[in-house]
């Protein structure tokens, strides 16, 4: 009997362990998945409102986008009602020409359709090292910027659309901006068909970036970063040879700290804590970055600027992030601040994930508007020079 319990035993913890690795494996492909395809679903029009799903993203106040299956663009706004399955919202801007009645739709928090709605722009193919361009927008006048630019880089799964909800405060206080594709987003090859490496790859492209704005007049670079965009902008300030050019961060909901990323993700799917570290894991073994499609394996552990293994920069930052962020936890802003005297925290209330720009707007403007018209002083007492500060 002894030996019956002791191998009923053996193999309940086997299959214990195995369904452990088999969920660490669903978490960690589940972070670095590619983007899913858009869900459209039916839409009606009429006037100056529309009828959507109701949906939690649907529900959620502020100013968003439906892009229509044919590629056209709606700017939706405040909630008019809510009918059962049915949430009707004002139409805030529709393209030229479309009638009302029944369409199909997908929602979005991308709430600008097109650069050309910020400011003059220009569309450029930016060189990369590893071969090919990267598409990117270029927006503003170069003459009026006086060398003054900003790079706007997005987010995990999200695309330039994302990152340009921060380009009308760069623009209004007189900067260029660049919003820009990296590795493995929708627009930049290899796209599709590789996984996200959480920045350590994709940082490269943007360091590209950093260096076609030098070459096209840039003297001082203000990075503008989305949520896995902080963690990019993190390592080019870390790794590019371009980083004296940068004078300024701003980050938006920034994931500064995997770890907690990760956890807070499994947390919210009621998993175990440990499938967190086992998820991480896996990311960072070769047999684990093969399994996943990685090109090469990924310390997820390793990418936090919150302690003390990787200080972060010494230059003039801005955080902006909601204190009740579900995907990034805003304690991770908390404490990048507490270690770094030269980084200002705002809080918002937004709900949802980078949604600040979208539910309350103005204040998300004019918090970056506001620090890029100071920042050029502030950046000549630091000599322009992204020094690295100390633990």
């Amino acid at each position: 009997m002894i030996r019956s319990i002791a191998v009923g035993t053996a193999v309940a913890a086997g299959t214990v362990l195995a369904a452990h690795t088999a969920l660490a494996g669903y978490v960690a492909r589940r972070l670095v998945a590619p983007r899913a395809p858009k869900v459209f679903a039916p839409v009606t029009i009429e006037g100056d409102t529309v009828s959507v799903p109701a949906t939690a993203d649907s529900r959620e106040p502020g100013t968003y986008g439906l892009r229509l299956d044919d590629g056209s663009h709606l700017m939706v706004g405040d909630i008019v009602r809510v009918d059962r399955d049915r949430v009707v919202r004002t139409i805030l801007a529709r393209p030229e020409g479309l009638g009302d009645g029944d369409a199909v739709a997908a929602w979005t928090s991308q709430n600008i359709d097109a650069p050309e709605d910020v400011g003059p722009t220009r569309h450029v193919a930016v060189p990369l090292r590893r071969g090919g361009t990267a598409a990117a927008w270029e927006i503003g006048d170069r003459g009026a910027a006086d060398g003054r630019w900003t790079i706007h880089v997005h987010g995990l799964r999200s695309s330039r659309n994302g990152a340009l909800r921060s380009a009308p405060a760069t623009t209004d206080a007189g900067w260029m901006s660049l919003v820009v594709s990296y590795a493995g987003d929708e627009e930049c090859a290899p796209a599709d068909t590789l996984p996200s490496s959480l920045g350590t790859r994709e940082w490269r492209d943007v360091d590209d970036a950093i260096a076609y704005a030098i070459s096209s007049g840039a003297r001082e670079i203000v990075l503008v970063a989305w949520s896995m965009g902080g963690t990019i902008a993190m390592l080019a300030l870390e790794e590019s040879p371009h980083r004296g050019t940068v004078t300024g961060l701003v980050l938006v909901a920034p994931a500064l700290d995997w770890t907690r990323v990760v956890e807070n993700a499994v947390a919210g799917a009621h998993l175990p804590r440990s499938i967190a570290a086992a998820s991480m894991r896996v990311l960072g073994s070769p047999i684990g970055a093969r399994a996943l499609g990685l090109i090469e394996t990924v310390d997820a552990r390793a990418l936090t600027w919150v302690g003390g293994h990787r200080p972060g920069p010494r230059i003039p930052t801005l955080i902006l992030h909601s204190r009740v962020d579900p995907v990034v936890p805003f304690s991770g802003s908390e404490a990048y601040v507490e270690r770094h005297p030269d980084a200002e925290l705002i809080a918002f209330d937004a709900s949802g994930h980078c949604n600040e720009a979208n539910q309350e707007p103005e204040r998300f403007h004019d918090a970056i508007a506001g620090f890029l018209r100071v920042l050029s002083p502030r950046a000549n007492a630091h000599d322009g020079r992204a020094g690295v500060a100390g633990s």
